[in-house]
C-alpha cells in the first residue's frame, strides 16, 4: 500500500474509504482536480475551475521520490494555472487559521502536534494578489514574495492558542488509515476548516516520516518496538510482516 502514497491522488482517495464514526467533528479531503498533460491543461483547467475555486494549491502528482514532489504554488488567478507544468494536482484552497495538525502514527501510538501554515487568504486579499506564490512544505510557510505581511499575521495569531483537535477524533482516523493501508508508521497532516469549525480536512499523508520533531519520540518509538516484540513472541511468523 505504499504505492498509493506516492501520487496524491491515490494518497487521499484512501482516506475515503476509511470508516470513522462522524458527529461532533468530521473530516473528509480537499476538492481537488488532476492535469496529466501540457496538452489538455487548458481543457482540465476550464473543467477544474467549475469544481473549485481560488485561491488553488497547485501540487506535483508524485507526492514523494524527489525534491520536485514538494514544490506547490498557491494560485489566485487564472493566468497563474496556465504556467503550471503538468503532471499536477489542483486543490481547493481551505482558509484553517494559520494552523497545521500533524499527526504521528506509530502502532497504536498517535500523538497530534501543530505548527504554524499557511495564513488565511481573505477575498480583499485575493482581489490584490496577483499570479501565484511558491512554497516547499505548507508548515515550512516559505512564501518570500509575501514575508512582510506574513510577519503580521503571525503577530497577531498565536500558535499556543490554537485549539488542538479532539485525541480521541484524530486516533480512529489514524486507526482507520492503519488498516486501510496497513502501514504502522506514517503521518498525516489535517486542517481545521475556518468556515466549519468542526469540521477537518485531511491533505497530506507520508510513511515512515521523521519523528525527530515529535514530542517524546523516543519513548513513542521504544514503546511501539516492545508491542512488535510482545505481539511477535505471542505468535509464529516472521518480524517484517509486522513492522511496516
Amino acid at each position: 500500500m505504499v504505492e498509493k502514497l506516492r501520487d496524491r491522488i491515490s494518497m487521499l482517495d484512501v482516506v475515503n474509504q476509511i470508516d470513522v464514526s462522524q458527529e461532533k467533528e468530521t473530516f473528509g479531503i480537499p476538492k481537488q482536480v488532476v492535469v496529466y498533460d501540457q496538452k489538455g491543461l487548458s481543457d482540465d483547467i476550464s473543467d477544474a475551475l467549475n469544481i473549485l475555486s481560488f485561491p488553488i494549491i497547485a501540487k506535483p502528482l508524485a507526492a514523494s521520490g524527489t525534491d520536485a514532489s514538494h514544490k506547490m504554488e498557491l494560485v489566485f488567478h487564472c493566468d497563474g494555472l496556465l504556467k503550471l507544468k503538468p503532471p499536477i494536482v489542483l486543490q481547493e484552497f481551505v482558509n484553517h487559521g494559520g494552523v497545521i495538525f500533524k499527526v504521528y502514527v506509530a502502532g497504536d501510538h498517535v500523538n497530534c502536534v501543530k505548527r504554524k501554515s499557511l495564513p488565511d487568504i481573505s477575498e480583499e486579499k485575493l482581489k490584490r494578489c496577483e499570479g501565484s506564490v511558491q512554497f516547499s512544505l505548507i508548515s515550512n510557510m516559505s512564501m518570500k514574495d509575501h514575508k512582510a505581511e506574513e510577519g503580521k499575521y503571525y503577530e497577531k495569531m498565536h500558535l499556543e492558542d490554537a485549539v488542538m483537535p479532539p485525541i480521541s477524533f484524530v486516533t480512529d482516523i489514524a486507526r482507520g488509515l492503519r488498516r486501510a493501508m496497513g502501514l504502522n508508521l506514517f503521518n498525516f497532516d489535517v486542517i481545521r476548516d475556518a468556515k466549519v469549525g468542526n469540521h477537518y480536512v485531511v491533505v497530506d499523508i507520508n510513511y515512515f516520516p521523521g519523528y525527530a520533531k515529535m514530542p517524546s519520540y523516543e519513548t513513542v518509538l521504544t514503546d511501539f518496538f516492545c508491542d512488535i516484540v510482545r505481539k511477535y513472541t505471542k505468535q509464529d511468523g516472521k518480524l517484517d510482516s509486522v513492522v511496516h
